[in-house]
C-alpha cells in the first residue's frame, strides 16, 4: 500500500464520522527517508516492511478546538506496531 491509500483509509473513517472537512493535513510522515503519507508526489510512496513512520490523524474545528494523536509504529508483515504505549483517553481541560 502507498502512503496516498493509507490516508484514504484515514479520512473515510474521519469523513464517516462528520469530521472530513477538519481534517486537512497529512496522515504522517517518515523518518529517514522523507516519506510523507499523502502528502505530493512522496504520498506515492510504498509502505515496506520495518519502515519506521508516524500515523498522526487530526481534527481541527476553527473557534472550537482540535486534537491530534499521534503514534510513531514500525510496519511489519502483520501490521503497525506502536513503539511507545501511551493513552488514548480524552483529557478535557477548561
Amino acid at each position: 500500500m502507498t502512503g496516498t491509500e493509507a490516508d484514504k483509509i484515514a479520512r473515510d473513517v474521519i469523513e464517516e464520522a462528520g469530521y472530513g472537512e477538519y481534517f486537512k493535513h497529512a496522515l504522517g510522515h517518515g523518518f529517514e527517508d522523507g516519506l510523507i503519507l499523502a502528502e505530493g508526489s512522496r504520498g506515492n510512496n510504498v509502505l515496506k516492511e520495518n519502515m519506521v513512520f508516524t500515523i498522526e490523524p487530526g481534527i481541527y474545528i476553527e473557534d472550537f478546538g482540535g486534537v491530534r494523536i499521534e503514534d510513531t509504529v514500525i510496519l511489519t508483515k502483520d501490521g503497525c506496531v506502536p513503539l511507545y504505549n501511551t493513552s488514548k483517553e480524552l483529557i478535557e481541560i477548561y
